[in-house]
């Protein structure tokens, strides 16, 4: 008996993500067309980004050279992490797990019918973290639309969406350590490891403390292995727009410290994923690993 229940966890572990990749779901993505090369389009949407001050890029991820690195073959991907500290920490003091989410993003990509830029939702905000009242998602959807517009010389359209719970798809991992010293495990723990490359260190506490609004503290770390996220990224590119990794550290108001991330099932169900589950799977074991191996003693 005992054997036979040692194999049902495992069971559903598989199930949960062929289940979920079968079920035809659509992305909740914004895509425009671009009239420009690849090079071309990358260039002019930090142009855009950069002309406006209250924005900050905070950094620009090159897939396909990544892929490159690690032998592996990759259609030209680019993604650009960006956002305007003001707007952002405003929306992190509403559900301090959008930090999860924040700062915004941008792919662009290369596919089959020619260069695409595409973007996550303002309504796949409002559902996954309950903003329906929250005034400032209209300038910022707003905003997205003039930015991607300008950078593809294209007009934005909705690629549909799907049923989304509050918080739905994220995985959060209670500390039994102080915020600091989560922080500095869980992130000397991916620097320790060969396979793993931390793109970027975002400090959402930093940043609303320099437009002068208080955040409890909340730091983002942007991390990956492309060993892992090229073949997923192969069988869909819109994926790349949550690759790399991310895990989110925050202090919530009762004083808990969390380790929060997106569960690799709800990525495969976001972008109907079939042939990558095993490396999906391998990248919620990593995930689970890391974040329970800094949060425990």
């Amino acid at each position: 008996m005992k054997s036979i229940l040692k194999f049902i966890p495992i069971l559903f572990f598989f199930g949960s993500f062929s289940g979920l990749a079968q079920e035809k779901q659509k992305d909740h993505l914004m895509i425009t067309e671009s009239r420009y090369g690849f090079e071309s389009t990358v260039s002019r949407l930090e142009a855009v980004l950069k002309q406006n001050d209250a924005l900050s890029l905070f950094t620009k991820i090159k897939h396909s050279k990544n892929a490159e690195e690690a032998n592996l073959k990759l259609d030209e991907t680019t993604v650009l992490i960006f956002g305007d500290p003001k707007q952002g920490s405003l929306l992190i003091q509403k559900d301090q797990l959008a930090g999860l989410d924040l700062p915004l993003k941008m792919l662009v990509y290369k596919n089959e019918e020619g260069i695409e830029v595409t973007y996550s939702s303002i309504n796949y905000l409002k559902s996954r973290y309950d903003f329906k009242r929250v005034k400032i998602l209209s300038d910022i959807k707003k905003g997205l639309q003039n930015i991607a517009s300008k950078a593809s010389g294209g007009k934005v359209k909705k690629s549909g969406k799907f049923k989304l719970d509050k918080h739905q798809g994220i995985i959060s991992e209670i500390s039994e350590f102080d915020f600091k010293t989560t922080y500095d495990r869980l992130i000397n723990t991916i620097e320790e490891n060969p396979n793993l490359q931390v793109f970027s260190e975002i400090d959402h506490f930093k940043n609303a403390e320099k437009v002068g609004l208080g955040l409890r503290p909340t730091r983002l770390i942007i991390f990956g292995n492309p060993n892992i996220g090229t073949p997923i990224m192969q069988e869909n590119t819109k994926i790349a727009l949550e690759f790399p990794v991310k895990f989110l550290v925050w202090r919530d108001e009762a004083g808990i410290v969390k380790i929060s991330y997106n569960d690799p099932a709800f990525l495969a169900q976001r972008f109907n994923m079939n042939k990558s589950i095993p490396q999906l799977e391998t990248m919620r074991n990593a995930l689970d690993n890391l974040s329970k191996n800094a949060a425990k003693y």
